[in-house]
């Protein structure tokens, strides 16, 4: 098997059936040996029963979660289960067009191991939403410098053969799978394309959700936000002790200030250092990330 069409889905009976007409379609043009792989990540509604019944096609799988892990475990979940010696990962909720497979196949026979689908344009979005993506992509600039992530790039994306076996081969809670992937460093391209506004149901990303999910992005590729609070206390640590210094020399210590200095500063790294010592406790867990109830077929 060439390809697999990975397609994580959580409470989309709405959209799905458009979806799967669409990306069959698609498929049909593709030269090459390909499945599809939905992945249910404990919908409550009738999308195990959509699945179900496409399932019943040739070269289309669907794998039920046994409950709502997130998208990272589902996409996860499919990356480990997938067939394909390349994988595709395509949201249904048609804001990705799936008539660009053949583009993305196309690129990566060209010798590209990674192909990131980048939007042009943020216009189907919420201003909200564009902030935060703006805050999110600038948070990384500035933390992660070890490798690049590439700008208004989500999960819509080809991963290579080699790229898979990588990604399989480490453990889950190697990190947020969009960020793990330019961490990879193999050769990668970016190609632009427009996405469609939400054909129908709501989006599952609250703004909570997004918040975790770049703390998430940055706890696990970066210790910058550790070393400049090191900078921050030490820093802190001499002008305090050259102010104390000084006023007891030339006048009183003012005990509440050091006491508000002391407090914010002690709020600061249980923060920073709780942040981290969560992250660890998550990846020792011997616990998996995502649990199978079952596979149809």
């Amino acid at each position: 098997m060439e390809l697999t069409i990975l397609v994580p889905c959580f409470d989309e009976q709405c959209v799905l059936e458009e979806f799967h007409c669409r990306l069959m379609a698609t498929l049909k043009l593709l030269n090459i040996t390909r499945e599809v792989l939905y992945v249910d990540d404990g919908s409550q509604d009738r999308t195990a029963e959509l699945l179900d019944q496409f399932a019943l096609s040739e070269n289309v799988r669907a794998l039920h979660l046994s409950r709502n892990f997130g998208k990272e475990a589902a996409m996860r979940a499919g990356i480990n289960d997938a067939q394909g010696r390349a994988v595709i990962i395509l949201d249904c909720d048609l804001q990705d067009p799936p008539e660009l497979i053949p583009l993305m196949v196309h690129e990566w026979h060209k010798g590209f191991e990674i192909v990131n689908m980048q939007r042009r344009s943020r216009r189907c979005d919420s201003w909200v939403r564009k902030t935060a993506a703006r805050v999110y992509y600038a948070a990384m600039d500035q933390l992660i410098n070890d490798f690049n992530v590439p700008k208004q790039v989500s999960d819509f994306r080809l991963i290579g053969p080699d790229a898979v076996t990588a990604i399989r081969a480490m453990d889950d809670s190697a990190g947020v799978l969009k960020i793990l992937v330019s961490w990879l460093g193999y050769p990668s391209t970016e190609v632009n394309y427009d996405r469609e506004p939400r054909q129908a149901g709501k989006t599952k990303w609250t703004s909570l959700s997004l918040l975790n999910l770049g703390a998430d992005s940055i706890l696990a590729f970066s210790i910058r936000p550790l070393r400049m609070y090191s900078y921050l206390s030490t820093t802190s640590f001499a002008a305090g002790l050259i102010w104390v210094v000084g006023t007891a020399m030339f006048g009183d210590i003012t005990q509440q200030h050091l006491l508000v200095q002391s407090i914010l500063l002690l709020s600061l790294g249980t923060a920073v250092v709780g942040e981290y010592v969560g992250r660890v406790l998550t990846v020792v867990s011997p616990r998996p990330h995502a649990l199978c109830k079952r596979a149809q077929p």
